[in-house]
């Protein structure tokens, strides 16, 4: 439970808070709100797209038909079922991706099948929530072998330097803002 709560995004969550926190204490309100209302949404449209991974044996894989749209359109959805270590199930879907540059759908898919008639243990990366309201499911980016591979991956390698640079130019621009709006003695 506490490895939860010591993830990144909590701690980028928690610096956001801070900041409006002191900014608000140096009799900068506006600033203050201005923080909160920028980097709240921020944050949660960056852990949305946040790239997670787990280690674990991939239970099963299942196609089903999506009920029609408005327009009668059906689509075929790919879901993965896994086990993490700790024996928690996970449910995934499986769609390409634009924002992930995530054109092979298919090879991850069989990927997955494989790994569950063989009953190998698997390193899986994904982004999203899933939120049982709106049925939501984590999609897969990517699957490989258990072991050291999600962390070399060019695609999260790229998310967290950009991330570093957006998290940093944030905090930059407040306190920059904050200082320009301080009294000169």
């Amino acid at each position: 439970m506490l490895q939860a709560w010591l993830s990144i995004g909590f701690i980028v969550l928690l610096a956001i808070l801070l900041l409006a926190f002191v900014l608000w204490r140096r009799d900068n309100h506006v600033l203050a709100v201005a923080a909160l209302v920028v980097g709240v949404p921020l944050w949660f449209a960056w852990e949305y797209a946040r790239p997670t991974w787990t280690t674990g044996v991939i239970t099963g894989t299942e196609v089903r038909r999506s009920d029609p749209d408005v327009r009668g359109n059906t689509a075929d959805v790919q879901y993965i079922y896994m086990r993490n270590r700790s024996d928690r199930g996970l449910e995934l879907t499986n769609d390409d991706s634009w924002w992930w540059l995530k054109r092979n759908s298919e090879r991850v898919f069989n990927d997955a099948k494989t790994a569950d008639t063989r009953k190998t243990e698997m390193t899986v990366v994904w982004n999203r929530w899933r939120a049982t309201l709106f049925s939501w499911y984590p999609n897969v980016i990517a699957i490989g072998t258990a072991g050291s591979w999600p962390f070399w991956s060019l695609r999260v390698i790229g998310f967290y330097g950009l991330s570093m640079v957006l998290w940093l130019a944030y905090f930059y621009a407040f306190f920059w803002l904050n200082r320009s709006r301080a009294p000169e003695a």
